[in-house]
C-alpha cells in the first residue's frame, strides 16, 4: 500500500537510500574498523591494505612550536612565561586533575607562583554542558543543513560569548570527526557534513567565530572516529563483549588525506588557527591514535604545521612515555586508566621521566609552549575571570571538590549567559529546516484551516522535564535547556491566535484516536524521530550508535495510520542522521 504524503519536511538531517543491515546479526552497519564476512570490498579502486592489517609508521620526534606568521607575539610570550617555571609546573599544564576533582569536566592544573589558574576545558558542540542559564545551539548537522558559512562563524561567537561568561578557557569543539562516514554513526549530528569540503569550511568559520571572543576552540575528533561501537574496551566489556582493544579505522594515506584529514587541515589554517586538538578513543591502522606518532607528529603537526597543543579524549590516554614521545600533549581528565583511578600516566610519572632520561626535557618544554603559546593567542594574557559554575552539582553551595567532598562553599554564581541567543537560535533553526517534497503547494499553511490536527510523541514534551534525561540527545555533546518550546505547543498557540480548531494525540501507540481525528482534519502534521548519541548511555538497545536506519517508539505506524485518512498529512523529521523514508516518497 503506498501512503500519501502531501509535504515532507527534515528538520536536521537528510534522507538516506543506504541499506539497512541491522537484520544480518551485524549489530547495526558495516563499521569501518573490521572487514565483516560477506561484505567484503569488490571495488577495485580500495587500497590493497585499507580493509585489514594497515600499520602506522613511525615518526619521531614530535615536531618542536616554532611560532611562525602571526604566531610569533604569542610565542613570544609563552617564551618567557614557560621558562620561569620548573619541571613541575610544566607538568602540571599537561595533566588534568581528575575527573569530578575541580569545577569543569577537564582543568589544568594552577600555578599559584605564576598567579596562573588553572585552564578550563568544558563540553561545548551544542552549548556548555553541566551548567545553568545557558543556551542550546542547534547542532552541527543543522548548521551543514544551512550551506551558510555566516551563520558557522555568528554561532561559533554566540558559543563562545557564554563560554566566556562562566570563566572557560578551551571549549570542547567544533566536531569534524566522525565525518559521516557511517549513516547509524552515534555522534554523527555533532559534525557538520559527510562532505569534507562543507565540513572544513564549516569547521574552520565556526573555530574563527568561537576564537574571536577569546576562547580556545578544540577541535574533535582526531581521526577516524566514526563509530561509537568498540572506541573503548572497558565500556564494551562492562555490556558483555569479548573484546581486548579498541576498534582500528583502517585507512589508506590517500583516503585519510581527502576524506577525514581535509577538514582538519581547513581548521588549522582557519583566520584564526584552531589552538587544540582532541585524540580520538579509537585505533588508526592499529595503532592507539592518542599515541599514534604517524597521526599526531607527521600529518597533524609536521605536514598541517599544527602550532597548538593535542589533548586526549577523556580517558583516551594509554600510556605515558609513548603518548608524551607520539606527539600528545596534555592528558584528560587527568586519571589513568579509569575514572577516579589513583594515578595519572602524565602528572608524578612524567616527572620522573624526565628524570631519568626516559623523555628528553625538551619536549616538555614544548608541551608547556604549545599550551601557553595557543593561550596567548587567543586569550591575550594572564587575567582571566574566575570559573563561576561546578559541573557536578547545581545548588549554589556545595563542595568545590566534589568526588571527594573537599572545601564547602558557594560553587554556583548561576551567571545567565544567554542575552539574545534564543532568538538567533530560532532564526538558525529554521535556515536548517529542509523542504524535501511539498505536493501542490501544500505549504506554507495558510492559517484558514478550519482543524490542524498534530500527532507523535516527537511533537509533545517529556513530562519529567526538557532535562530528566541523563545527557539527553545523547551525551556530552549536550546541554541543559533554559526552556523548550515543542511542537505542540507552537503550533496550537498559532492555530488558536488565527481562530481555529486544534486537536493532538502525542502518544504514539494512541493510533485509534489518531485514526479517528485525521479522518476529520484539515490538515495533519506527524512528527517523527530517530536518536544516536554517545555509546557510555544505552537507549533502547541502542548503543551510542543505532542499530538502523528507522523511526523511534512506533512513529512509523503513526505516519501510516495518519496518513492512510488524511490526504493532507505532512511529514516532519527530527532526527540526528538519516532516515529511510522511500516508503513514503
Amino acid at each position: 500500500m503506498r501512503y500519501s504524503i502531501a509535504t515532507a519536511l527534515l528538520a536536521c538531517a537528510g534522507s538516506s537510500a543506504a541499506q539497512d543491515f541491522s537484520n544480518d546479526g551485524n549489530y547495526g552497519a558495516p563499521f569501518p574498523d573490521t572487514v565483516y564476512p560477506g561484505f567484503e570490498s569488490n571495488n577495485p579502486v580500495v587500497k590493497e591494505g585499507a580493509q585489514s592489517n594497515q600499520t602506522s609508521p613511525p615518526k619521531y620526534p614530535s615536531p618542536w612550536v616554532e611560532g611562525l606568521g602571526d604566531w610569533a607575539e604569542a610565542y613570544g610570550k609563552a617564551k618567557a612565561f614557560v621558562s620561569q617555571l620548573t619541571l613541575e609546573e610544566k607538568v602540571n599544564l599537561t595533566t588534568g586533575t581528575g575527573w569530578q576533582l575541580d569545577s569543569c569536566v577537564g582543568q589544568t592544573g594552577s600555578i599559584p607562583r605564576m598567579a596562573f589558574r588553572a585552564l578550563c576545558f568544558q563540553d561545548a558542540p551544542t552549548g556548555i554542558r553541566f551548567t545553568d542559564y545557558n543556551s542550546v545551539f542547534p547542532g552541527g548537522i543543522n548548521v551543514a543543513a544551512t550551506w551558510d558559512r555566516g551563520i558557522a562563524y555568528q554561532r561559533g561567537v554566540a558559543m563562545a560569548e557564554e563560554f566566556k561568561g562562566k570563566g572557560i578557557d578551551v571549549a570542547l569543539g567544533p566536531v569534524a570527526g566522525p565525518l559521516g562516514r557511517t549513516p547509524e554513526g552515534g555522534r554523527n549530528w555533532e559534525g557538520f557534513s559527510p562532505d569534507p569540503v562543507l565540513t572544513g569550511y564549516l569547521f574552520a568559520d565556526t573555530i574563527e567565530g568561537i576564537q574571536s571572543q577569546g576562547v580556545m576552540a578544540s577541535a574533535k575528533h582526531f581521526i577516524g572516529y566514526e563509530q561509537e561501537h568498540f572506541r573503548q574496551t572497558a565500556e564494551f566489556q562492562n555490556y558483555g563483549f569479548n573484546i581486548t582493544e579498541p576498534n582500528s579505522a583502517n585507512i589508506d594515506d590517500e583516503t585519510m588525506h581527502e576524506l577525514y584529514l581535509w577538514p582538519f587541515a581547513d581548521g588549522v589554517r582557519a583566520g584564526a588557527a584552531s589552538i587544540s586538538v582532541v585524540c580520538s578513543y579509537n585505533q588508526v591502522n592499529n595503532s592507539q591514535v592518542c599515541q599514534n606518532s604517524y597521526l599526531q607528529n607527521h600529518l597533524l603537526k609536521g605536514e598541517l604545521g599544527f602550532q597548538g597543543h593535542v589533548v586526549s579524549d577523556w580517558l583516551g590516554t594509554h600510556s605515558g612515555v609513548a603518548s608524551v614521545l607520539a606527539g600528545l600533549d596534555v592528558t584528560m581528565p587527568g586519571d589513568s586508566t579509569a575514572y577516579h583511578s589513583d594515578g595519572s600516566f602524565y602528572g608524578a610519572n612524567l616527572t620522573i621521566a624526565v628524570l631519568n632520561g626516559t623523555v628528553p626535557a625538551w619536549r616538555v618544554d614544548d608541551m608547556a609552549m604549545r599550551i601557553m603559546a595557543g593561550y596567548y593567542y587567543v586569550e591575550g594574557n594572564t587575567t582571566r575571570d574566575e570559573i563561576n559554575f561546578n559541573s557536578w552539582n547545581y545548588d549554589t553551595y556545595g563542595y568545590k571538590h566534589s568526588y571527594v567532598g573537599d572545601d564547602f562553599g558557594q560553587i554556583n554564581q548561576h551567571v545567565d549567559v544567554r542575552g539574545d541567543h534564543g532568538r538567533l537560535i530560532r532564526e538558525w533553526g529554521a535556515r536548517s529546516t529542509v523542504l524535501l517534497k511539498n505536493v501542490a503547494n501544500t505549504l506554507p499553511l495558510t492559517g484558514k484551516e478550519k482543524l490542524t490536527a498534530v500527532f507523535g510523541d516527537d511533537a509533545g514534551p517529556n513530562i519529567d522535564g526538557p532535562n530528566s534525561c541523563s545527557d539527553h540527545g545523547w551525551g556530552s555533546g549536550t546541554a541543559n535547556y533554559p526552556y523548550l518550546v515543542t511542537p505542540d505547543f507552537a503550533i496550537q498557540s498559532e492555530v488558536l491566535s488565527k481562530g481555529g480548531a486544534y486537536q493532538a494525540v502525542l502518544n504514539n501507540g494512541a493510533l485509534d484516536s489518531a485514526r479517528s481525528i485525521a479522518r476529520a482534519a484539515n490538515v495533519s502534521m506527524v512528527f517523527a524521530n530517530a536518536d544516536s548519541g554517545e555509546t557510555y548511555i544505552e537507549v533502547d538497545g541502542n548503543l551510542g550508535d543505532r542499530n538502523n536506519l528507522t523511526f523511534w517508539k512506533g512513529a512509523g505506524d503513526m505516519v501510516e495510520t495518519v496518513a492512510s485518512e488524511c490526504n493532507n498529512t505532512i511529514l516532519v523529521v527530527h532526527s540526528t542522521g538519516p532516515v529511510l523514508l522511500e516508503k513514503w516518497a
